[in-house]
């Protein structure tokens, strides 16, 4: 009768479609459509699906693009619907259509002849502008159809909606048809999951540290989440869950704890087993709850208890997701993205409709520090701040201030003093000449990197070029000479430099004359060089009458005119002058920094110069004329040709008001992000001092760039983020290539090279306190078969080295310390980490390996240990070798004429693993004395442990041993404990009272291989095993060791576990074999012999001849 009544009633309103009948599609995918058509036709079209099922609305939806799941079959026939929807509707301009797919069948929910919400996302992911597009289709203006999308290769877009339920009181937050979403974020990722964990965290949504409450309705969903709760199991997450859910994944093996969702009337809850509390207390840091389908109908009053645990979790602030598919991928996101909080900010993380240009960290040549020699001033910390802020990755310091000039070792000191508060990009320091301080310049030459001959500075000049000719005689052929003489007095200094057969580098021309006089010593093959302020070019005597340091306007024209002679823009101490002219007293060291880019930009955008012109005379021809280190890593991102209006801010600028382009968005430091649109980031790299460091010295064909004008290009044709670094890295190693016998010797680009003798070999980067620690070794040439030849100060060394090491080839990526030497490595027994490490250590030091495979070797047909050593000793110049005899290391030294390195002899030692374990207790924990360490597992076939143990007796530590007593410590390793006091604790079970005062827990495998018994061996193998309801009773601080490989020993849930360190050790592996190797393979005197001091090398290339001429009563000292 009801239904009856419905129907007529129905017919009485509509009697065309009295009835509309609904047909409900369950776990249906919904993907979204958004075209351009212009008279029907396509012009364009992207799909991107939405996470959560089909019967949440659009705008609550999470969107993805490209899309990642669909299947092909489904997409084609996505794109043949909406072309023939287009058609048929005869659309211009745009249209969204929302589909629903289900075993590759599709049907229309709905289709909009308008842009939909996700238009513009769609168009800053893709970066094509629909809507550009769609009001061009409109006006009838010619489109270009499908134009062509550049999108890198490993790239997604994510958009996820934004919530406002605690501000809606008594909203239920769950997923429906109505939309309930007040915004939403997009952001871009490798993958969706990492694009979908930055757009979550942009809502306000915070990532689970520990604690995660679970409450899911159906047993479908259940099933559904089972993986991924096993994931959250796995990385280490607490668990809790209501009755139903708590029942159920313990029952598949992952526990949860139960916590009961509301109380009855009357009971009170305990608080250990209240989830209400829990959520009131702050104790849960995501609560994933999925409300089953209701198919029943209950009262409009009904509050469900999964709707009140909702709203608490609201009202409270905790992170809550009501949808399955939500659920999924953010478990997955935290499963595949560890560090998603602490992810690095790079390109793809934004976008831009201006055009984008990546430069190479750039340099300024002639950076100037006003209070350079007055102790306590933060003058450096200062412009190297607004230098990194400005695109300058180094900065070369001039050596005069306003107060003073470096011309001593003492004054040197006060600046490098001034210079360890810190520096925000790398520097290098020189040294000023003076009329009698030529004796002062031979002390520091090695600490500096350029002699300065002021003329024309505000401070400290030289009166006359006579005055400084003995500065000629001191000062190295290798290193630049600067000068910033003029007029007659640059004539003068540039034909003593032609006398002498020095490169000449002139700094700050300013006048018509001096560019013309440089130009003609060009077209003379003159060894000289020069660079001009980029304030000179700008600025003139017409703006700023009183400023006669500025050029005139007839000399900035010839400036301009002879751009092909200028090798160098840089800032010098003009704009500094100028800031003093105007009535600026209290002027910023920073003056200037800020304004070189944009300029240079803005004379791009008028055709004055182009993009190679900056990168040339900003990075390239310094690091050329200054043999400056390669920075790799170090990058700078610019907006070429946004316009804008140079605002006034707290360092002054004489361009405040005026129209600029080329705003510095992001400079990347050391790989890391160091500057963010001007602003510092907190977690930003520090500079180092560089003036000792230079690459090996050749003499530049330093030209200027006639590169031609960078066209204009049409809208949307060009690539919006370009780079002028090359694809490929130059190698920081440039090594000079001279037939045998023969010194390297500079190229002949100019005159004079005849008369200049290469004192300084073609070699790598190497710090000083690294050549003077290898230089110590007492390891050079001999074999390294026992940790018994260390004893404390050599392992002090070692570690020395090791971090030095490690640090220059952080920066360098490769070193030539053993270019061109061979190492064996030949391994009886199976090898992963140590065969590889030292095979990437030989590598990292420019040597190569020859890997020597026993089952393909002379072995096979009897051949003796002794004449397989004989044999690889006369291809390679060291060997490492494993092999299960004991004696095997001392036999191999005895028949070998090159050095051994042990890499495991039996079950006895294992020298170089255990420096890597007492590197990384240093490294971990800071020391290694006062510390207990806890060795458990198989004590009696672990060399690793053996070798260990006798390291430890240098330092004042507790030992405690835990293993079964049929693999106890070898009774004479066991007495040397005793001997020296350090065994504390001996047991056969691992009690919490042992794991409680361990610093260290040092985990070994029980080895199958050294049982005879196979019974014996699967009775040991479970005996001890660390896992995470062991190491609640640990220390925070404690760290788990293990040198791998593992077997049940140490379970994988402890990877996760912050305390474990046997994975964070294979990047330190390398380090130690890289110091085990330059010990063993650099002869003795190697690490003076082109890495030592400038006495060194002239002693080795001249000392026999100066010896003989002795000899003969020839030579008077």
């Amino acid at each position: 009768d009801d239904l009856a009544k419905f129907l007529q009633e129905a017919a009485d309103v509509s009697k065309d479609h009295p009835v509309v009948i609904t047909k409900y599609i369950e776990n249906a995918k919904e993907i979204e459509m958004d075209a351009v058509a212009q008279d029907g036709k396509m012009l364009g079209h992207f799909i991107s699906e939405h996470v959560e099922n089909a019967g949440v609305h659009s705008g609550d939806a999470t969107l993805i693009l490209p899309p990642q799941d669909l299947d092909p079959e489904t997409v084609s026939r996505i794109e043949a619907a909406t072309k023939k929807i287009g058609d048929a509707l005869n659309v211009t301009g745009p249209f969204n259509i929302q589909f629903m797919a289900k075993d590759n069948e599709i049907k229309v929910i709905e289709c909009n002849v308008r842009a939909a919400r996700s238009f513009p996302f769609v168009s800053k992911v893709m970066g094509v502008d629909l809507i550009e597009m769609a009001t061009k289709a409109i006006m009838g203006v010619d489109v270009e159809a499908y134009p062509a999308v550049n999108i890198p290769k490993n790239y997604v877009g994510v958009k996820v909606p934004q919530f406002s339920f605690a501000r809606l009181s008594g909203a239920d937050p769950v997923l429906g048809v109505e939309m309930a979403s007040t915004g939403e974020v997009a952001c871009f990722g490798k993958d969706k999951y990492e694009a979908y964990g930055k757009a979550l965290m942009s809502t306000g949504f915070k990532l689970p540290k520990q604690n995660i409450a679970l409450s899911m309705g159906s047993f479908k969903d259940k099933m559904e989440m089972l993986p991924s709760i096993g994931k959250l199991h796995k990385l280490g997450y607490k668990l809790f869950g209501t009755v139903g859910t708590c029942d159920f994944f313990n029952e598949h093996g992952i526990p949860v704890k139960y916590l009961e969702s509301l109380p009855n009337e009357g009971e009170n809850q305990k608080s250990e087993y209240s989830l209400p509390q829990h959520l009131a207390n702050n104790l849960i840091d995501l609560y994933i709850n999925i409300p089953s389908s209701n198919r029943f109908r209950r009262p409009a009053n009904y509050m469900s208890e999964g709707y009140r645990t909702r709203r608490l979790a609201v009202d409270y602030q905790i992170p809550l997701i009501t949808n399955v598919k939500n659920a999924k991928i953010l478990i997955e996101a935290l499963a595949r993205h560890i560090s998603l909080k602490n992810l690095p900010i790079e390109s793809l993380d934004y976008k831009t409709s201006h055009r984008t240009m990546v430069l190479p960290g750039l340099i300024n040549i002639s950076a100037f520090l006003p209070g350079l020699t007055d102790t306590e001033n933060d003058h450096l910390q200062l412009v190297t701040k607004a230098s990194i802020a400005a695109g300058f990755s180094m900065i070369r310091v001039l050596p005069l201030g306003l107060n003073g000039s470096v011309t001593d070792a003492l004054a040197l000191k006060t600046v490098q003093e001034n210079s360890r508060r810190g520096a925000h990009c790398d520097y290098n320091f020189s040294i000023a000449a003076t009329s009698t301080n030529a004796e002062q310049v031979r002390q520091v030459v090695a600490d500096v990197g350029s002699l300065f001959i002021p003329f024309n500075h505000l401070s400290g000049n030289v009166s006359k070029v006579a005055a400084i000719t003995a500065h000629f005689s001191v000062w190295p052929n290798d290193k630049t000479m600067i000068t910033d003489a003029k007029s007659t007095d640059l004539a003068s200094i540039l034909y003593m430099a032609v006398l002498h057969g020095r490169k000449l580098h002139v700094s700050c021309i300013t006048t018509e004359d001096d560019i013309k006089l440089i130009a003609l010593s060009k077209s003379k093959n003159f060894q000289v060089t020069c660079d001009v302020s980029v304030y000179a070019l700008f600025l003139s005597q017409r703006e700023y009458p009183g400023c006669t340091f500025l050029p005139s306007v007839k000399d900035q024209q010839a400036l301009w005119a002879n751009l092909s002679t200028i090798d160098v823009f840089s800032v010098g101490s003009l704009p500094y002058q100028v800031a003093q002219a105007v009535g600026e007293d209290a002027a910023s060291p920073a003056v200037g920094i800020a304004d070189t880019l944009p300029l240079l930009f803005t004379a791009v955008s008028e055709g004055r110069l182009t993009l190679e012109d900056i990168t040339s005379r900003l990075h390239d021809n310094p690091k050329d004329i200054f043999h400056l280190h390669d920075q790799t890593g170090t990058s700078v991102e610019v907006e070429v040709d946004r316009p804008y209006t140079l605002k006034a801010a707290e360092v002054w600028s004489p361009f405040v008001g005026k129209t600029l382009r080329g705003g510095v968005q992001r400079v990347t430091f050391d790989n890391k992000t160091a500057c963010l649109n001007g602003e510092m980031m907190a977690d930003a790299l520090h500079g180092n001092d560089m003036s000792a460091h230079s690459k090996a010295p050749t003499t530049p064909d330093i030209r200027g760039v006639s590169s031609p004008i960078l066209p204009a290009q049409p809208d949307g044709t060009y690539d919006r983020r370009q780079s002028l670094i090359a694809s490929k890295a130059p190698s920081r190693i440039r090594q000079q290539e001279a037939p045998s016998g023969q010194s390297p010797t500079i190229p002949h680009t100019y005159p004079f090279n005849e008369t200049v003798p290469a004192l300084h070999p073609s070699l790598p980067f190497m710090s000083l306190s690294l050549q003077e620690a290898l230089a110590k070794s007492p390891f050079k040439q001999r074999h390294i078969l026992s940790v018994g030849q260390f004893n404390r100060q050599d392992l002090h060394l070692l570690f020395t080295v090791a971090a030095e090491m490690r640090l220059g080839v952080q920066r360098q990526g490769v070193l030539d310390v053993l270019k061109g030497r061979l190492l064996c490595t030949m391994f009886y027994e199976p090898s992963t980490r140590t065969s590889a490490s030292f095979d990437a250590a030989m590598q990292r030091l420019g040597g190569r390996t020859v890997a020597i495979a026993t089952s393909h070797s002379s072995t096979q047909k009897g051949e003796s240990l002794q004449d397989t050593i004989r044999s690889l000793s006369c291809y390679g110049d060291a060997v490492v070798l494993r092999h299960p005899d004991p004696s095997s290391a001392n036999t191999a030294a005895k028949f070998s004429s090159v050095p051994i390195i042990n890499g495991g002899n039996g079950s006895i030692e294992h020298p170089t693993q255990a420096f890597l374990d007492l590197f990384t207790i240093r490294e971990e924990l800071g020391t290694v004395n006062g510390l207990t360490v806890t060795f458990t597992g198989d004590l009696r076939y672990g060399r690793t442990v053996h070798s260990l143990v006798q390291l430890l007796q240098h330092y004042h530590v507790k030992i405690q041993l835990v293993s079964p007593p049929s693999l106890a410590l070898p009774q004479d390793v066991r007495q040397q404990l005793v001997d020296s006091h350090q065994l504390d604790v001996e047991s056969d079970t691992l009690t919490p009272e042992i794991i409680a005062k361990s610093d260290v827990l040092y985990c070994t495998r029980i080895q199958k291989e050294r049982f005879e018994d196979p019974d014996m061996y699967e009775g040991l193998r479970r005996s001890l095993v660390i896992d995470n309801s062991v190491l609640k009773y640990a220390k925070a601080q404690m760290v788990v060791m293990h040198p791998l490989p593992r077997n049940e020993e140490v379970a994988e849930e402890v990877d996760f576990d912050q305390r474990a360190a046997y994975f964070r050790q294979m990047g330190a592996k390398a380090d130690a074999d890289l110091v085990d190797e330059v010990r063993a393979l650099l002869p003795d005197g190697a690490a003076g012999n082109g890495y030592g001091t400038l006495r060194e090398e002239i002693d080795r290339m001249i000392g026999p001849r100066l010896m003989d001429l002795h000899d003969k009563g020839g030579l008077v000292l």
